[in-house]
């Protein structure tokens, strides 16, 4: 498996992944109306549109501490992904947060998902963060037990808003991206 930093032309496939891999994580955690009109209205090519402006803007210098690495076995076929941003909660500059991370129903349980956020750290420490966090659906226990696995400890729980429900999340962190990549 290799970790490479997304390229425009990956856009396509980010949204074949994000798409699939957020409806087969996140069914029977919300409301199934929620769920329903994601799965109605937010197709793999209008994921991919984001993707396109988002990969565009940091190919412009626009988002210089923005992270965005896809994994992928074969050139060109990604089959994981991790997006991770500055936390804009955290005044000093010194916290990321992952936005998305996510890995293919068929390509989980071997690795990728802990390839991905090792990655994304090490990327993140050349970057100046030097603290992690990242918010799952509390109902995400096969999200929250990876985190935890990963050395994530709980530091906030808040609520996230899917369609104008409110779903409990719960907020992990890393106060030292050391743990999770030793060398930058």
């Amino acid at each position: 498996m290799e970790v490479r930093a997304a390229r425009p032309e990956d856009a396509p496939a980010l949204g074949r992944v994000m798409v699939g891999a957020w409806l087969s994580a996140h069914h029977g955690q919300m409301p199934e109306a929620a769920w329903q009109k994601r799965v109605e209205e937010w197709t793999p090519e209008v994921s991919a549109q984001g993707w396109a402006r988002m990969l565009s803007s940091m190919a412009a210098g626009d988002q210089l501490r923005t992270v965005l690495l896809v994994a992928e076995e074969e050139p060109s076929d990604p089959v994981g992904l991790v997006l991770a941003t500055e936390d804009e909660g955290d005044v000093s500059g010194a916290t990321a947060q992952v936005n998305a991370l996510y890995v293919l129903p068929t390509d989980q349980g071997r690795g990728t998902g802990r390839l991905l956020l090792r990655t994304a750290a090490a990327e993140l420490r050349r970057r100046g963060f030097s603290r992690l966090h990242v918010g799952v659906l509390t109902a995400n226990l096969p999200a929250r037990g990876f985190y935890e696995a990963m050395g994530g400890h709980e530091v906030a729980q808040r609520t996230f808003d899917e369609e104008g429900v409110a779903l409990p999340e719960t907020v992990y962190g890393w106060s030292d991206l050391t743990l999770l990549a030793p060398e930058a």
